[in-house]
């Protein structure tokens, strides 16, 4: 399956104008079997502004190895004129190659938490080579693709500023990564910029992601470098979402061979084969640990390439090419102020992080925009393109009302959306891009019904009326809706209870008719199409419904074939007498989000 594939002109322009990559070649190494305690190297990494790659000297102290399936680590003791200034490793210096006697033997990837800042652990570079051997099905892209998501970022030569709740700085760690952490923490540096504190903690949650937190520092230009060049020992970034948001971390490059590049010395969210954002890096200075290891101050820069393997012993990726991305355009329109703000982001196709990271920058978008958790009333229209459904779109809006942060509940219905294309068991679904559109107000738009009133109530099976139905807004006047009601072809003779009632809520009794009738089946039982289309049917929050309501006795087989007969008499006369029986929608939408329920009675006449 083909996804889309972010270039900044289409692959002519490339060959003609853009100049070949300088080449580096892969160092001589020296194997994990032949290092001993005493061995004493060099470690090269980046730690100020200036950009220069420094050295500092390296001990080896001692070795493990548990044999065949655990992982072999080299333990060092650093030292020298930098890890004086630094204090010891800082977060950041993963993946800082260290080389014996001009031979590479790895790189620098944790240290001991809250302890030694100045004892190293080192992923040998036998581990990381391997990378390079691994498949990569996820690179199979469409090269004559263009992105609009990428031209939009290189209109833009302002650098963007991170936004920060936290003075202390942590290593990004997963609830899965659980490698002894109480003792061994690595030491690459987490990048986040544009999430607020409510953002953050929607990120905690939902990527399973603790102790998210990073300094406030200003970013480099952004936008795409064909021709970036890099050596072992530059900083380098790695991100899952790149623009007005963003995620990712900082490190340093171990091993450049030609456009391949091995990086970090361990995992960044340890998900194998990937399509990350690859991308330069500048540091800006390093701040010292008061109790264990301080952190590079650093920012992501230029997307320069892919990172397409994401493993225990380290990232790998390919320079002067680019990921699959989802495009996400998000514009918020605060309707009490008419003030309006587009946010636009990139997020690396990964199918488990689209639905997080695409509500993650809605609801963080909203929260920016809003800036208050008290009450407030959310309109949302999103539009996911996408070969997922044969129209090209899956399109939603609905109305959400919390008496605090409704952005929690208001962008459920997009990461759901997200969630369907997402899991398509038949193929993988191209999504070309996504747009969110939310306006908000900080009041409450919520409405009660009072009363029903049929305009006649003895009905005929086919025959379409309409309801006049009172609410009550919330402190306002009283507002009248006219609902349109069709009443069924197979309305049996007698009482038709109705419930009307707003989208978002199911009638008490038909519910539980449905389920004892062994209507309501697992989602594991409905086809893919069905679950869309079960999707696009559910009510909204601000329309009014109509439906049946009482709970019937299940049919017998005779039941059923009257039934048939009936509805056929009844299409019959309704074609006789030049009444169309195209069934109307039984819902209306409002202005309000509909809280209650109210009940009515037809009496159906016999056909």
């Amino acid at each position: 399956m083909q996804r889309l594939f972010v270039k900044l002109f289409l692959i002519v322009v490339l060959i003609i104008f853009v100049a070949p990559l300088k080449v580096s070649a892969m160092p001589e190494i020296l194997p994990f079997d032949q290092l001993k305690s005493g061995m004493i190297g060099k470690a090269y990494t980046v730690v100020d502004g200036s950009g220069k790659i420094e050295s500092f000297d390296v001990k080896i102290i001692g070795l493990t190895d548990e044999g065949k399936g655990s992982k072999r680590i080299i333990i060092a003791q650093t030292s020298g004129e930098v890890i004086k200034r630094t204090g010891g490793i800082l977060q950041g210096m993963s993946g800082s190659p260290v080389y014996i006697d001009g031979k590479l033997i790895g790189a620098l990837s944790a240290t001991l938490k809250d302890m030694d800042p100045y004892t190293a652990f080192i992923t040998p570079i036998e581990s990381m080579l391997e990378l390079w051997t691994l498949p990569d099905p996820k690179a199979q892209v469409n090269y004559f693709k263009t992105a609009k998501a990428a031209e939009e970022e290189n209109k833009s030569d302002e650098p963007e500023k991170v936004e920060q709740e936290s003075k202390d700085d942590s290593t990004v760690e997963t609830v899965e990564d659980t490698e002894d952490t109480t003792q061994v923490e690595k030491v690459d540096a987490l990048y986040i910029s544009g999430f607020d504190a409510s953002g953050i903690r929607f990120l905690q949650r939902e990527l399973g992601l603790k102790d998210l937190q990073n300094s406030s520092i200003t970013t480099p230009e952004r936008g795409i470098q064909l021709d970036a060049t890099l050596e072992p020992g530059s900083a380098l970034g790695v991100a899952i979402i790149y623009g007005d948001f963003s995620l990712g971390a900082t490190g340093t490059v171990t091993a450049v061979d030609g456009k391949r590049l091995l990086a970090f010395g361990h995992s960044f969210t340890h998900s194998g084969n990937v399509n990350y954002f690859m991308t330069d890096a500048s540091v800006i200075g390093s701040v010292s640990g008061i109790t264990g290891n301080g952190i590079k101050l650093a920012g992501i820069g230029h997307i320069i390439g892919r990172v397409n393997q994401d493993r225990d012993s380290g990232i790998a990726g390919i320079l002067g090419t680019f990921p699959a991305v989802v495009p996400i355009t998000v514009t918020i329109h605060d309707n009490a102020l008419n003030k309006e703000e587009t946010y636009n982001a990139t997020i690396a196709y990964n199918e488990n992080l689209i639905p997080k990271l695409g509500a993650a920058v809605a609801y963080t978008a909203l929260s920016k925009m809003a800036d208050t958790t008290a009450e407030s009333t959310v309109e949302i229209d999103f539009n996911i393109k996408t070969n997922a459904v044969a129209n090209g779109e899956l399109a939603r809006k609905n109305m959400f009302y919390n008496t605090t942060d409704v952005g929690q509940v208001a962008i459920l219905e997009l990461m759901q959306a997200l969630n369907l294309v997402c899991s398509n068991t038949k193929e993988e679904s191209n999504i070309f891009g996504v747009d969110v559109n939310i306006s908000f107000e900080a009041e409450r738009r919520t409405a009660s019904i009072i009363s029903v009133t049929p305009e006649k109530k003895s009905v005929k099976p086919g025959e379409t009326i309409n309801l006049t139905v009172e609410l009550q807004p919330y402190r306002k006047p009283v507002e009248k809706v006219t609902l349109p009601y069709t009443v069924p072809l197979t309305a049996r003779q007698g009482n038709l209870a109705l419930e009307i009632h707003g989208g978002a809520l199911v009638p008490v009794n038909q519910a539980m008719a449905m389920a004892n009738a062994g209507l309501i089946t697992a989602d594991s039982n409905k086809s893919y199409e069905d679950k869309i289309k079960e999707f696009l049917k559910t009510g909204k929050n601000n329309q009014l419904v109509v439906e049946v309501g009482g709970a019937n006795e299940p049919k017998t087989e005779k039941q059923i074939r009257q039934e048939i007969a009936q509805a056929k008499r009844a299409q019959a006369r309704l074609k006789k007498a030049g009444i169309s029986s195209k069934k109307v929608d039984n819902k209306v939408d409002t202005n309000y989000i509909i809280d209650n329920v109210m009940r009515t009675t037809l009496s159906v006449e016999k056909v």
